[in-house]
Formats: structure tokens, sequence, C-alpha cells
């Protein structure tokens, strides 16, 4: 059980660095898309109007930074939609670089991914360990609660009455064992701690002598049942399922030998 809850903390860990590693790449991506528009280098088709749309927005952005005043706190929401848009611009750009046959500037991207993907395998590995053991766990525990049902369903139920019983005549037992009722008188503790413990003491006195009598009672009935079987066993006359008379010995009746063997004996 401790193995597989330390296995569900390596997977989340594991979850958690796969998170970063996508934030990473992610950045790498729009770091590499901002490289490529911001180099001044031929382009063509889709990094044109890319380079293009990101020119246009770093103009606006340095326009909303000129008109702001100094020492105002305020940040306006028009930046950050402007910037949150580069951003997508920059993104664009890194993928269809990645795209590209020998896009030497791609190795971060491609580190990145051999990071995520080996953790993919690490997490992978870890799920089928933690089914692994708690598959096992499972079975144990089946294994230990199969011989213990009877006892653990005489416990439940031998609690259960006493606790009934003894917060319905709670009055009544401490009388019986010679403690008052009030808050003056003769009392073990106090009435609040008299009382706790016939709540609570009677039902576990209760339970444990009916666990105890259950599980005698299964072993009795487990020997007594094991003891059939053995002397059914035994029986001269017993068959152990295969066809009929290959335990005794006996010819199969109605076969044509027995047909046989009848003619024979009338004719004689």
């Amino acid at each position: 059980m401790i193995q597989h809850l330390l296995a569900q903390l390596d997977a989340a860990r594991l979850t958690r660095r796969q998170h970063a590693l996508r934030r990473r790449e992610q950045e790498a991506i729009a770091r590499l898309g901002a490289t490529t528009l911001a180099d001044g280098g031929p382009r063509e088709g889709r990094l044109s109007a890319l380079a293009a749309e990101a020119a246009t927005l770093r103009r606006r952005l340095d326009g909303l930074s000129a008109g702001k005043r100094a020492g105002d706190p305020k940040r306006d929401p028009r930046r950050d939609t402007l910037e949150a848009k580069l951003h997508q611009v920059h993104l664009t750009a890194g993928r269809l670089t990645l795209a590209m046959p020998a896009a030497g500037a791609a190795d971060e991207v491609q580190a990145i991914r051999d990071e995520l993907a080996d953790a993919a395998s690490e997490q992978a590995r870890i799920r089928a360990d933690s089914r692994r053991l708690a598959e096992d766990s499972w079975t144990d525990l089946q294994a230990w609660l199969r011989p213990r049902g009877p006892m653990l369903g005489a416990v439940v139920l031998g609690w259960w009455s006493g606790r009934a019983y003894a917060t319905s005549h709670t009055a009544a037992i401490l009388t019986v064992f010679g403690r008052s009722t009030k808050t003056r008188g003769a009392h073990w503790i106090s009435l609040t701690a008299d009382t706790a413990i016939v709540h609570y003491g009677l039902p576990l006195v209760t339970a444990a002598a009916c666990g105890w009598l259950g599980h005698r009672l299964a072993q009795r009935v487990r020997a007594s049942v094991e003891e059939y079987h053995e002397r059914a066993r035994q029986r001269p006359g017993h068959r152990s399922g295969g066809r009929p008379g290959e335990s005794t010995g006996e010819r199969p009746r109605g076969g044509p030998e027995t047909k046989a063997s009848r003619g024979l004996e009338r004719a004689r």
C-alpha cells in the first residue's frame, strides 16, 4: 500500500514536470519565431505575412509605451491584448520554422521534446507499476478478508447491538454497577466520563466477544465441511467426475457389450 502511494506521488511529480516542460517548449517556440521574424533574411509566403503583422504589433506597442505618462502604475489593458497577439504570431512563426527542413535553430525545442518523451515514458512505467501494486494489494486484502469475513461481520453486529443497548439503557447499566446517574454521587471518574465508558466500553466488549464466537463458529463449520468432503472422497463408490464406471470398474449400462453379454447368457 505504501509503495502504491509512493508510485502515485512519483506519477504526480512527473505530471507537474511535463506541464513545466510544455511551458518551456511553448516559450522556446515563441523565441524561435521571434528570432526568425526579427532576422532580416529573405522570407516568403506565410512567414512574410507574419513578419509584417509582428512589425505592426511592435509599432503599436511602442506607441503605447511612448504615450504612457511617467510614473503611472496603471497598466493599459490594450497592451496585454497586443502582447498576447504578438506571442501567438511568434508561436505560429516558430512552428513554421520547425516544419522547415534543416532548421538548425530548433535544437532547444527538440531537446525539450526529448525530455517530454522521456517523462511520458517514465510516467507510463510508473503508472503500470502502480496498477500492478494496486492489484496485488487488492488480492492480498481479499485473501486476508475472505477467511475473516464471519468474524468481521460478527464484530460489526456486536458493536451495533452493544452500542444501541448502551445508549438506550445508560442509567440502568450505571445503576447495575453501583454508579450514580446524577452529578453528585458515586462515580468512576465523573458522570460524563462514566457515560462515555458505558457508551463505548460495552459495545467494545460485545464486539470482541461476538468476533471471537464468530471466528470459532466459522472454524467449526469449515472443519466439519472438510471432514465431510474427506469422508466422501474415501467412500468405495465415490466417483471423481470421470465417465460412468471408470472409478468403480463397472461397465457402462446400455452399451453394445452389455447387450451381447446378455444374449450369450440367454443362449446358455
